[in-house]
């Protein structure tokens, strides 16, 4: 890729940040005018100039624009979006510390927090910020990187069709590579999981010769990636890529977020810490003080003792029993699941569906309150199950439940809320699980001004 100070003469002197939402206030701000499918970032250059801009990033003609703002300095490029990702490469240039990648089909944001937590019991560390982890994100997480001061940074690799790790990947550059699980997300785009491992193996594409790449073990189709596997998909021809697995149980941590996908994204967090030479107990006592990030997993209590599994944000097949998973491990007088839609899954869509709930009803949990169409097929998955057995169904562990959870049907979210609002008590543990266009979170959000 070829730097931006090289290929339109950019320079990022007495630029404070990078935004392309026109509407921000923003400090000495350079604007990147985005085209998308509704808009074109184009149309607000002058109020992106009123609110701060000192700089704009431009494909249009820019001649008029320079005569009414010569205090602003006009970059005139072929593709703005394919300028910041110039730019995102040479400030990643100026960062000298390690930098470590993650991706994943579930579970990047909370891996990447956990890492985060575990260095930071011994460097000072920089992290994306927020989900910026796609083609515009990555490069303005870059700049951010670039003047954090840290002695490492976590950044979080996002892809959600062919060819977008390798573009991220090569402005990223990351020194080493994390890969938390092979799961469905995005499976109606990129159409079989083989696809989806050869996108997410992309994130070394920037990785210099004798990187690292750890994958989870505990994934069975990570659990098989070897040096021949990248050679397959032609990757890593040219340098040496060491390849380590880590797994759930290669250190003994007691975690406040329960689930074995929770001691994975921890297990591979130790091992990052151990590379960068961090006292291990320390990040032990980190890792085991991590509550979560909210939307993901965080757990949290109300003055009124109910416990809130937040797990709004978004939502898989994986992720969705995983989730369930937790709630089922936690102590609670009631366990209620409320559960959304999954989108984005195909033509199998509502298969998923239904295999959630015969995961469910192997489950102790007590009640199940489903919104959306396609999370009705959960409860007809639940009945399944328990048509085919007796009305006792054998847990996973072998033991035998008591009796099938209650279900409850919605298609009106104020109903939803209503219900959820009515018949919480002290002594409830409730999961929130849902694409994020659900909007459950408008929920957990109620909840959370309740927070002890």
């Amino acid at each position: 890729m070829i730097s931006a100070d090289k290929s339109f003469g950019f320079t990022d002197e007495g630029i404070d940040e990078i935004v392309l939402d026109s509407r921000k206030q923003m400090h000495n701000a350079l604007f990147v005018p985005i085209i998308g499918e509704r808009s074109d970032g184009h149309d607000y250059i002058e109020m992106a100039i009123k609110n701060g801009a000192v700089a704009v990033l431009s494909s249009r003609d820019i001649s008029v624009l320079q005569a009414s703002y010569p205090h602003v300095r006009f970059y005139h490029v072929a593709d703005t979006k394919q300028a910041l990702q110039e730019i995102g490469y040479m400030e990643r240039l100026r960062f000298h510390g390690k930098v470590i990648g993650v991706t994943g089909s579930v579970g990047k944001t909370t891996t990447r927090n956990m890492i985060s937590t575990a260095l930071s019991a011994g460097k000072k560390v920089f992290q994306t910020a927020g989900n910026a982890n796609s083609q515009v994100g990555v490069p303005i997480t870059m700049f951010q990187m670039a003047r954090s001061g840290a002695d490492i940074a976590v950044i979080e690799l996002g892809m959600s069709e062919p060819g977008e790790m390798t573009r991220i990947a090569r402005i990223a550059c990351v020194d080493t590579a994390v890969i938390t699980n092979i799961g469905i997300a995005h499976i109606e785009q990129l159409k079989t999981q083989e696809n989806i491992l050869r996108e997410k193996l992309h994130i070394i594409d920037g990785t210099p010769d004798h990187g690292i790449l750890y994958v989870n073990s505990n994934d069975s189709i990570l659990n098989g990636v070897t040096p021949d596997t990248l050679h397959s998909f032609g990757l890593a021809l040219d340098k040496d890529i060491e390849i380590r697995h880590y797994a759930l149980d290669d250190f003994s941590l007691s975690l406040i977020m329960k689930g074995d996908h929770m001691l994975q994204n921890a297990s591979a967090s130790m091992h990052i810490a151990q590379d960068a030479g961090v006292d291990l107990d320390r990040a032990k006592e980190k890792l085991e003080s991590f509550t979560g990030v909210a939307g993901r997993g965080e757990t949290f209590k109300t003055v009124s003792g109910v416990t809130i599994i937040d797990d709004a944000y978004n939502a898989s097949p994986v992720s969705m029993k995983a989730g369930l998973n937790t709630l089922a491990l936690l102590d609670g007088s009631r366990k209620i699941a409320v559960l959304a839609d999954m989108l984005e899954l195909g033509e199998k869509t509502m298969e998923y569906h239904r295999e959630v709930g015969s995961h469910i009803a192997t489950l102790p949990i007590d009640v199940v309150f489903l919104y959306g169409e396609k999370a009705a097929a959960i409860g007809a998955g639940i009945n399944a199950y328990y048509d085919m057995h007796d009305t006792e169904a054998s847990a996973e562990d072998g033991s035998v439940l008591k009796r099938k959870p209650t279900i409850e049907y919605f298609n009106d979210f104020a109903e939803l809320n209503n219900t959820i609002r009515a018949i919480a008590k002290d002594g409830d543990v409730i999961l929130f699980k849902g694409s994020n266009s659900m909007k459950l979170s408008d929920i957990v959000n109620v909840f959370k001004q309740e927070k002890i």
